[in-house]
């Protein structure tokens, strides 16, 4: 496809929401992220950071291995208040928000998707959400990941299907409305490697802090 191809399949709107009106070169470059390198790491990862105070570096941790196993591809960004954690430049700076929810496409040990996923946190304002939908300025896209699957939606169709519960927003989405990007027949669960990531962290702070004269 040529660049003036690339550009007439993509529209900006004036809150710089980039609508793609064939989603199949994003699908395509999402498909390619390692997602077997993503689920090792997920695997070992196991719930050593599931604890509140680390649940945030649990978060920054999957979003930024999302970017590094994408060749390139998607560029992390983290843009917490905005809903938006990568761009893909190749499909002019359109925006992604991950999501990463334990079982939240596929039961445990069961190949069959849920018929709805589970209930997904969009946006927690800590008790000051003045939205009753999604911002404008939330991403073009949602990527629902979890260590045996991930799947897309886009905006405008996750907006059907959000609740404002006061202080968050969710959505349960059915999965007939999702374009699945892996599936556990995709991968293959591997030995775990022990990443011992809350000592390697803990030593990098130690070094800052010492680092101080």
């Amino acid at each position: 496809m040529t660049e003036v191809q690339s550009q007439q399949n993509m529209e900006t709107t004036a809150d710089n929401s980039v609508i793609l009106e064939d989603n199949s070169q994003l699908i395509d470059i999402l498909k390619s992220i390692n997602w077997q390198r993503f689920a090792t790491l997920c695997s070992s990862l196991g719930n050593e950071l599931n604890d509140q105070q680390w649940r945030f570096l649990k978060a920054v941790f999957l979003e930024n291995a999302v970017a590094e196993y994408s060749n390139g591809m998607l560029v992390y960004v983290g843009d917490e208040k905005n809903g938006c954690d990568f761009v893909v430049p190749s499909l002019n700076n359109a925006k992604i928000e991950m999501k990463y929810t334990a079982e939240a496409l596929y039961c445990a040990k069961k190949t069959t998707i849920r018929d709805k996923c589970k209930a997904i946190t969009l946006l927690n304002s800590k008790g000051t959400n003045t939205h009753s939908n999604l911002p404008e300025s939330y991403a073009d896209y949602l990527l629902i990941v979890e260590t045996r699957g991930a799947a897309l939606i886009s905006k405008e169709k996750l907006k059907k299907y959000v609740v404002s519960n006061g202080d968050s927003l969710s959505a349960v989405v059915p999965t007939s409305e999702l374009n699945i990007i892996f599936q556990p027949s995709d991968i293959v669960i591997s030995d775990k490697q022990d990443l011992k990531i809350k000592e390697r962290f803990m030593s990098v702070i130690t070094e800052i802090i010492n680092s101080i004269n």
